[in-house]
């Protein structure tokens, strides 16, 4: 059976024939991850050195798990367990329900609407009001990350706060729910799928026997997409494998993209440590992208743990950036080079435009909509369908038919406001709230785009609004599915694409302006090396010099870092790409309000250490200001002395109000107020780490408006 294996390189070939003893895989991305395992179990199976039946390879999805198992049957190989982690909790946990002493003759799983409904009647019963989907979603993804890294409720609110998870939700609330959850799974004796995992790690390291028997069973086991595993994941994994030393994991810590979903890359980079006699192996040959995208792909995210990628494919176009002026007018030229790359012979299937945020989506949808160009989003519903959209617009309709003469932005504004939508106040964090007030801004901003009003923007009224709308709509789902991908960096990670649009490369964005320590600006860098190694054969990366709401944009500080393999130039960020801008106002400034001085305004490149400590800078407005949260205040010239009178105002609000300094101004609300220099009491307030009103944040404009 040799001639499984002669279609490998050295390095995957080397892999598939370590069958035994502990294997540490690091596959970079477009490496021949897969391929690799499947012919790895497939040879010890058609060789003699292990029975398919004792075999286990654990994933992180159903789609991975049933895709492991269709190519193991093209191979001639069945009986390989290919299962999730929960797949294989919950047939643990079955086997051996009897020695749990929990009620009934096997777990029965709550089903998704049943948990839905369980957790809002547990947050029914803490708030005593009826809670939104919102509020729900806050408290199921907070509890999912916490079960996730084995954290109690007990220690939810300081393990949360370490974590820096900022929910938008009370975290007392958080644990509440969380207990009237676990107390109402307990009456009607159901489980949900973090029990499962619990359950069959508690009973493999309580009982000998059960483990021995499972040991038995699986005494073979491979870990896909290693990099991905939570601690719940390997306390189950550790009581599966147990002594044994036949144990694969297969990772790559580049795409190491989940740590705020509970994901631990260090159980990859640490796997030498744990099992000091492991071999690892590195597939470092790249089957899918050309040459000159591997050099931008190898410039981000360099780790110590990974090789370099290397070419195997032909040469093609070099990678570019494009600067725009406007987001509006970004979606517009991506919708139209996307056109150009169709005409070319690439079919729409072949393409994909690639974002950080989901509130990215509504304005290439319907740029790729006006084109006439089918697109589908990865794994997710349309804007649409959103039920946040769909809520709000048939609020809208219905408003619209009853007073159809009403200026339609207008209308619109008032419902989005009745739905508790403030434009200038989005929720801290990055949960449900967030993602729903970024769905109601990203709605805003594309009725405004629409044609028809003078200036480029709607000013019809609540009838022709609808009918733009509703066309709009219709017109998306009518192109069909089998189109152009949009998706966010992180849907975008598994799959591959002939042309990919990396879009709203600006700083904020990417790197995330909620990226402040070094372990989440890391993240954030990988997060774009999986963007970069999804292209095979064009690659192009696009920001836009301002952004829907009038504010300059900086491009992304890795661009400098791609700029040094760049075959030409990268645009200049002082340079538009085409006619100058009419707007000039900077970030945080209202309209009509009179502009900061020239150097306020102007497009620099971030700068990534502090001038004055050389420490990394963390974080939008100290990459901007090139200066850190300690060392600002004794920064020289105009910064460092707005930078105290800052300080003393906070002081001053504090001995007023018995209140904590550091409460009422944070180091890094200081940076944010410095760098967008609010020009109202409200923008004050409003600047996330700023807990000043009234009199005190008045005082502090007055501040900031130095000249």
């Amino acid at each position: 059976m040799s001639g499984l294996l002669d279609g490998l390189d050295p390095s995957q070939r080397e892999a598939a024939e370590a069958v035994f003893g502990p294997v540490c895989i690091i596959a970079g991305a477009g490496t021949g991850k897969t391929r690799t395992v499947t012919h790895r179990l497939a040879y010890a199976v058609s060789t003699g050195q292990l029975h398919a039946e004792r075999a286990l390879a654990v994933t992180h999805s159903k789609k991975a798990a049933a895709e492991l198992g269709e190519r193991l049957s093209c191979l001639g190989v069945t009986g390989v367990d290919a299962r999730t982690f929960h797949a294989g909790a919950l047939r643990v946990a079955a086997q051996f329900w009897a020695v749990t002493g929990r009620p009934g003759e096997s777990p029965v799983v709550l089903g998704e609407r049943d948990s839905w409904r369980v957790w809002r009647d547990s947050l029914r019963s803490v708030t005593g009001k009826e809670p939104d989907n919102v509020t729900v979603r806050e408290v199921t993804d907070e509890v999912a990350w916490a079960r996730s890294r084995l954290v109690s409720p007990e220690d939810y609110q300081s393990a949360s706060s370490s974590a820096d998870r900022n929910p938008g939700v009370d975290p007392r609330t958080v644990t509440d729910a969380w207990q009237r959850y676990a107390n109402r799974k307990a009456a009607i004796e159901r489980v949900d799928f973090a029990d499962l995992l619990e359950i069959a790690a508690d009973v493999l390291h309580a009982d000998p026997q059960a483990a021995l028997r499972v040991r038995s069973r699986w005494a073979h086991v491979t870990v896909d997409e290693y990099q991905d595993t939570d601690p719940a994941q390997q306390r189950l994994l550790d009581a599966i494998v147990g002594d044994s030393q036949d144990v694969c994991v297969v990772g790559d810590p580049r795409q190491a993209i989940y740590s705020w979903k509970g994901a631990d890359p260090g159980y990859l980079t640490d796997f030498p440590r744990r099992y000091p006699s492991a071999r690892v192996i590195n597939l470092e040959r790249n089957y899918r992208s050309s040459p000159q995208i591997l050099k931008w792909a190898n410039r981000t995210a360099v780790d110590r743990t990974a090789k370099l990628l290397v070419a195997t494919r032909p040469a093609g176009p070099s990678p570019k950036v494009h600067r725009l002026e406007t987001e509006s007018a970004e979606a517009s030229w991506v919708a139209g080079a996307t056109r150009r790359v169709l005409a070319a012979g690439t079919w729409p299937a072949q393409v994909a435009v690639l974002y950080r945020y989901n509130s990215a989506q509504a304005r290439f949808e319907a740029a790729m909509t006006r084109a006439g160009i089918a697109s589908r989003v990865a794994e997710d519903v349309t804007f649409f369908e959103r039920e946040e959209i769909r809520s709000a617009l048939a609020r809208f309709g219905a408003f619209a038919r009853a007073e159809p003469d009403r200026d339609g932005n207008e209308l619109l504004s008032s419902v989005l406001g009745d739905a508790g939508f403030d434009p200038d106040s989005p929720p801290a964090g990055l949960g449900a709230a967030r993602t729903r007030w970024e769905s109601f801004q990203a709605l805003a901003e594309l009725v405004q785009g629409l044609s028809g009003g003078t200036g480029g923007g709607l000013s019809s009224d609540a009838r022709s609004t609808l009918g733009e709308v509703n066309a709009l709509a219709r017109r998306n789902v009518d192109l069909g599915s089998d189109g152009v991908t949009l998706a966010t960096l992180h849907r975008s990670k598994g799959l591959e694409w002939d042309v990919v649009f990396v879009v709203g490369m600006a700083d904020g964005c990417v790197p995330s302006s909620f990226a402040t320590t070094p372990a989440q600006l890391a993240e954030e860098e990988r997060l774009l090396h999986v963007g970069i190694t999804r292209a095979r054969r064009e690659l192009h990366l696009t920001w836009a010099a301002q952004n829907a709401r009038g504010w300059d944009n900086r491009p992304s500080p890795y661009l400098e870092q791609l700029s040094a393999v760049s075959a030409t130039p990268l645009p200049s960020p002082l340079a538009p790409s085409g006619r100058p801008s009419k707007r000039t106002r900077t970030r945080g400034r209202s309209p009509g309000a009179p502009s900061r001085p020239a150097a306020a305004s102007v497009v620099l490149p971030a700068i990534s250490s502090c001038a004055h400590c050389a420490e990394p800078l963390k974080g939008a407005s100290s990459r901007r200001l090139g200066v850190c949260a300690d060392c600002v205040r004794s920064a020289p010239g105009a910064l460092g002395r707005i930078a105290r009178q800052a300080i003393q105002v906070s002081l001053d609000a504090a001995n007023a109000t018995g209140n904590r300094p550091e409460k009422l101004l944070s180091g890094e609300g200081l940076l944010r107020l410095l760098d967008k220099r609010p020009s109202s009491a409200e923008e004050v307030a409003a600047t996330l780490g700023v807990d000043l009103s009234g009199q005190w944040a008045s005082r502090m404009v007055t501040v900031l408006d130095d000249s």
